[in-house]
């Protein structure tokens, strides 16, 4: 059968088959290799011999796991204000804030009216400030997946 028949779940039952793993770690290693089967296969078999190159996918998910609960942690400690000439006129938590603007949006009544008021406030020079009291540093080796691609080709 050719490659191009191939339906993705018939790719990730081979790679289950051949190697013993669960769907979803045959669903990543597919989506690393990028669909290729035999890519797939020898990255599996590759970080099974202790070859590793970074195919641990457990640890990947963690790392993942991690750096979304590290954002979502900043994002309830950001604030949104809205100031005229450093005076603060309003401020509100960020997740306060997401709620209010989802729930205005859903409304086409204040809809509307929090659009004239958006035009109104940039008319007059008011400017909508958002603020972190989260300092730490900015880290993403868990979502560097284009250094992953560089090592594949070496």
């Amino acid at each position: 059968m050719s490659e191009a028949l191939w339906t993705e779940l018939e790719k990730l039952d081979v790679l289950r088959e051949r190697m013993g793993i669960g769907y979803e770690e045959a669903r990543a290693a597919l989506n690393i290799a990028k669909g290729d089967v035999v890519k797939a296969l020898d990255n599996l078999e590759k970080a099974r011999d202790g070859d590793d190159q970074g195919w641990d996918f457990v640890e990947r998910g963690r790392g993942i796991l991690d750096c979304v609960k590290d954002k979502l942690g900043s994002f309830n400690n950001t604030t949104v204000s809205l100031k005229k000439h450093d005076n603060t006129i309003l401020s509100l938590s960020a997740p306060l804030g997401l709620a209010l603007a989802y729930t205005i949006w859903r409304k086409p009544g204040l809809r509307i009216l929090a659009l004239v008021g958006a035009v109104g406030a940039a008319i007059n020079h008011y400017e909508l400030e958002v603020a972190t009291a989260d300092k730490s540093a900015y880290d993403d080796d868990a979502f560097n997946f284009a250094e992953d691609e560089m090592d594949e080709e070496f």
